[in-house]
């Protein structure tokens, strides 16, 4: 993207400073205050900059719909600028009732990453440490020498939790984690292997972790990601799930195909554990909790950067996890991601490290083509690099104009909508005027006064 130098000093007026801001607009290394952030000036840039590969994605979605019986959401975002987001569908297959943006979506075992996030932060205020034992903080697990950091890294060696209730708790109310942990200790479920010793991906860790964070916080799961995450990112959406309590309106149900038509899927008796599932969320609220990590809003980088460090078994072996997340090299990016399967939802974000390209797909009506989605959707993304929006934007006159907006912002009292409109007018201001130079990092040359002339002319007629 362009960064923009003005080399003469008699044009740095009280007003200079602002041009900082369009750096901000237009190159992804100055996003992290405000990445999620996009106003109608900046919208209208984007969607006409990638109108081509934006239109190549919603062809390919509209086809996942009408041919294949896709359910969900869909978004896909760039350097921290939503370019897609797609809702198509129905909450209810049975009612028929469309699905909308604030519709909620159980994540399943991407929910996994709140948890991490939530022992991290306790860590980063010095509650608990990472090498800490299990037992420190629950007196009554019944399994030795597990570390929270086996939890995280799944290669603490526990069973699946998930037998124990589904043969033997005989109460209609689903069991919290405490109940679970309980019922595990009295059946005496073994080990499957030594802590550390290999990796295999555990349920369990995660619902252990959850009761940790509890018993550290004196807080619910649900109420400190609450609390510390979720209002403070204002994630209005996001929440942890409890069955024992009225289901929110905006909350979706589960399908699987049945024949030729669908079953609602109730809530199971492990519904009730959380930590390794549980979180409901939007695509947006979603997209906001991922440029959150990105922007180091909570976690110190230092502290969140341990989250995407593949951690080691006792030999040494890489483990392709690290907190809460998978970790994969792609050919042409690190690739951080994490699905999720349960009760009907299909679940996966992903952030390719290497162009800055986020991925978002919900569903829930059972779709199993969750990855093989992602993988299409991740080529055709692949065509936003050939695109700068800058440039669209000032060679192309009927992206935006200027006169029209000036105006309609009569209409207007929101002041960022206004600033936007003040800094793209300073910019043909300046660049207008014959004693500026203009500097083009990306390309590496300075362009001469008559050059910058000629190429932002259009902006002030």
């Amino acid at each position: 993207m362009f960064f923009f130098v003005v080399t003469n000093s008699a044009d740095r007026d009280p007003q200079f400073n602002r041009l900082n801001k369009v750096g901000e607009l237009f190159n992804s290394n100055d996003l992290s205050s405000n990445r999620s952030s996009q106003n109608e000036l900046e919208n209208s840039i984007l969607m006409a900059a990638y109108k081509v590969p934006i239109e190549n994605i919603r062809n390919y979605t509209s086809q996942l719909s009408q041919q294949f019986g896709f359910n969900g959401s869909i978004l896909v975002a760039k350097n921290g600028k939503i370019l897609f987001e797609e809702h198509v569908g129905y909450k209810d297959l049975r009612l028929k009732n469309p699905i909308e943006s604030t519709s909620t979506y159980q994540l399943a075992s991407v929910s996994k990453q709140f948890t991490a996030a939530a022992i991290l932060l306790l860590y980063q205020e010095g509650k608990l440490d990472l090498d800490d034992f299990a037992t420190k903080y629950l007196t009554d697990f019944p399994y030795k020498n597990i570390r929270i950091r086996h939890l995280l890294n799944h290669t603490s060696g526990l069973p699946n939790y998930m037998y124990a209730a589904e043969k033997n708790w005989k109460s209609k109310t689903p069991p919290d984690n405490q109940a679970m942990l309980n019922l595990m200790d009295k059946l005496k479920m073994l080990p499957y292997f030594k802590p550390g010793d290999r990796f295999d991906y555990s349920n369990t860790g995660y619902f252990i972790l959850a009761s940790i964070v509890s018993k550290v916080s004196n807080q619910s799961l649900g109420d400190f990601l609450d609390n510390r995450f979720f209002k403070p990112l204002n994630l209005t959406n996001t929440y942890v799930h409890n069955p024992n309590q009225a289901t929110k309106k905006e909350e979706l149900i589960g399908f699987r195909r049945y024949g030729k038509s669908y079953i609602a899927i109730p809530f199971s008796i492990n519904d009730g554990v959380v930590g390794d599932k549980g979180v409901y969320s939007t695509a947006s609220d979603l997209f906001k909790w991922n440029q959150s990590l990105t922007g180091h809003t909570i976690l110190k980088d230092t502290i969140l950067a341990k989250a995407f460090m593949p951690g080691k078994t006792n030999s040494g072996k890489i483990v392709p996890y690290g907190f809460g997340f998978r970790l994969k090299q792609e050919p042409d990016s690190e690739l951080v991601y994490h699905n999720g399967v349960w009760n009907g939802f299909s679940t996966t974000l992903r952030r390719y490290k290497a162009d800055d390209i986020t991925i978002i797909i919900l569903s829930n009506n059972s779709f199993n083509s969750i990855s093989g989605i992602s993988e299409k959707l991740r080529e055709l993304s692949k065509e936003f690099s050939k695109y700068d929006p800058f440039v669209s934007f000032l060679e192309n006159t009927n992206i935006y104009d200027i006169n029209k907006l000036k105006n309609n912002l009569v209409n207007f009292t929101d002041i960022p909508r206004a600033e936007s409109v003040a800094i793209i007018e300073k910019i043909a201001n300046i660049y207008n005027k014959q004693n500026t130079q203009f500097v083009s990092h990306k390309y590496s040359e300075v362009s001469s006064p008559n050059h910058v002339n000629q190429q932002y002319q259009s902006l002030l007629n």
